[in-house]
């Protein structure tokens, strides 16, 4: 995997920085980490991996890549939709090729980066007793102080979609810390963190196998003609799927040489099962 990851990483170099396509995207992104440094040292604390601020992992070759990458898709998103009032399948067609560049930076960069972080916290836990509890301490504390009142006017004012209504009930269910270790002591034992960590290591294989499959850009590709089949006669919002949007989809897929492709295939069925254990585990 270690090879294709390389070639995936010279790849994605060479076909496209997103930054580049953004009015002083590195210096704003840079802005951005400063912010984010510095909140995250202060949660932190005095843990220093390789004798430096904890931040400076954002400055690793894996770990900085995907901040940039990442952040100036998010800023490049924001300033495309901005002024966009319906939101149709084309604009989604053109947004693809980012989709993938974003893709391919993340296949070669994501499994060093998250091991980097990894180690670091393992290595401040390890000569620490305190250090997760202080950890979640400072934390809870910035939460309070700078989000709080904020995600609790995003709840008010969005209730009457998904993400306002999670947001309400966790508010309403956790109203501080000790609402929230009572909940994870009572529910998180033993099994349910062999079932994290059996979830995870499934999600690393089958990343794993997404990546080295080639299957980014066959995803892209595969979107890239959907969404221009889907844009056609009274399929104007993508928000809107039933109806003239559906039937456009069903066309599409009808086709026998436009089937999803395998390596994609593989990782839907992964996702729904594990939707559907955890469901049937958890779901009470």
């Amino acid at each position: 995997m270690k090879v294709v990851a390389v070639l995936l990483a010279l790849v994605a170099v060479s076909v496209a920085d997103i930054c580049n396509d953004i009015e002083g995207g590195r210096a704003r992104a840079t802005q951005i980490k400063s912010v984010i440094a510095t909140g995250l040292d202060t949660v932190m604390g005095d843990c220093y991996p390789n004798g430096d601020a904890f931040s400076a992992l954002l400055n690793s070759e894996a770990c900085s890549a995907l901040f940039y990458q990442g952040t100036c898709y998010g800023l490049k998103t924001a300033a495309k939709y901005a002024d966009v009032d319906v939101v149709s399948y084309d604009m989604l067609r053109r947004g693809v090729s980012d989709v993938q560049a974003l893709g391919n930076v993340a296949c070669a960069n994501v499994e060093a980066c998250y091991n980097e972080v990894f180690d670091a916290v393992s290595d401040c836990a390890a000569a620490d007793d305190g250090f997760i509890e202080g950890v979640i301490d400072r934390a809870t504390e910035m939460y309070k102080a700078r989000a709080e009142q904020a995600l609790a006017e995003f709840g008010e004012q969005n209730d009457n979609t998904i993400a306002g209504r999670l947001v309400n009930i966790a508010m309403k269910r956790f109203t501080d810390i000790d609402s929230l270790r009572a909940f994870v002591s009572q529910r998180v034992g033993d099994d349910v963190i062999d079932d994290a960590m059996a979830g995870y290591q499934a999600a690393k294989e089958a990343a794993a196998a997404f990546c080295d499959s080639g299957c980014v850009d066959q995803t892209g590709k595969f979107l890239k003609r959907l969404f221009s089949s889907m844009n056609k006669g009274r399929c104007v919002d993508a928000t809107m799927f039933c109806g003239a949007c559906q039937r456009n989809a069903e066309v599409f897929l009808g086709r026998r040489a436009n089937s999803i492709p395998c390596c994609l295939q593989d990782v839907v069925e992964q996702a729904i099962a594990g939707a559907q254990y955890v469901a049937d585990t958890y779901g009470d």
